[in-house]
């Protein structure tokens, strides 16, 4: 599929280069408003130091010592559900691309870190027969399970406090007594997931290519993998569209702090070649990711991924 339609402007390459900050300016606010571009930047320090009092007065009197990840994790979850619910209403860039994508899964989907159920709305298909979304941040359960309330699927959306390994998720998916599981235990083969939905998720799970290999496996024969995730800019890789100055920028948005302050998020992973790799030698029956605005700083694939049939 063709990647990108024009060559981008001056206005538009310095605005590519300079996102990953302005993301970062609203992980530091802990009130941000859209209309007014209005900022409080000492936002999430003051998340932060709240939830290690929280944490302290709870009685976990060292976690601020030794639980940083988790605290900073709570705080962030915090700014999650208000940012989600402040950003600005018109479709840009690959958020454009997700409805569309999204409008087309069906059977019994699996929705990887749903946040706070930014997406939610547009699973409300009577194609969709149940919804499993693996949301380790237990902060925004709350969040999650009001909007599924609100789009009126929350008799089908489980929400699990897991993560999206194997080994985390799988005993999640038993515990909801849906038997979702089954067929999956008595053989492999059978997969779980008639759809699998990674939409800006793939660039914070522990272990990539570990992790891609496992949702391969959870895929039924003839699943679908729908993705959306902004990726490493490539300038090597022989296609010419890459840029060097758009990597070197992933570099020092990286340096800088961009990884701790969106939640373990990475701008420099090729997640494209770990879905090419999931399927091992058996390969995809269909790959069809485009890619777009690879001239910049945050880069990103979208497209649907096929599991081969038995």
């Amino acid at each position: 599929m063709p990647s990108n339609t024009g060559a981008p402007s001056l206005k538009q390459q310095l605005m590519g280069m300079l996102e990953p900050g302005q993301l970062m300016l609203w992980s530091l606010s802990r009130k941000f408003n859209s209309e007014q571009a209005s900022y409080d930047y000492l936002g999430f320090a003051t998340d932060y130091l709240r939830v290690c009092k929280e944490a302290v007065i709870n009685g976990e009197i060292f976690a601020p010592i030794f639980q940083i990840s988790k605290l900073r994790d709570v705080a962030f979850g915090r700014f999650w559900v208000e940012f989600s619910s402040n950003r600005p209403s018109e479709l840009t860039g690959s958020s454009a691309l997700i409805p569309p994508l999204l409008s087309t899964s069906t059977g019994i989907v699996l929705d990887i870190g749903p946040g706070a159920g930014s997406q939610m709305h547009l699973l409300r298909s009577k194609e969709i027969t149940s919804i499993y979304g693996p949301e380790p941040c237990t902060t925004l359960h709350p969040t999650l399970r009001t909007t599924a309330i609100n789009e009126g699927i929350s008799e089908k959306y489980h929400i699990l406090p897991s993560g999206v390994s194997a080994k985390d998720l799988l005993p999640a998916l038993r515990k909801t007594g849906t038997g979702v599981t089954d067929a999956y235990e008595k053989d492999t083969k059978n997969g779980i997931f008639d759809t699998i939905l990674c939409v800006r998720v793939l660039c914070s799970v522990p272990e990539l290519e570990k992790t891609t290999k496992e949702l391969y496996a959870l895929l039924k024969p003839g699943g679908r993998l729908l993705v959306t995730e902004h990726v490493v800019n490539r300038p090597f890789d022989g296609n010419g569209k890459g840029s060097v100055i758009g990597r070197l920028t992933q570099f020092i948005w990286m340096w800088v702090g961009w990884k701790f302050l969106l939640g373990d998020c990475c701008l420099d992973r090729d997640t494209e070649g770990a879905l090419r790799g999931a399927a091992g030698v058996e390969g995809w029956e269909s790959f069809d990711i485009e890619r777009s605005a690879e001239w910049s700083a945050m880069p990103y694939i979208s497209g649907t991924l096929v599991k081969k049939s038995l």
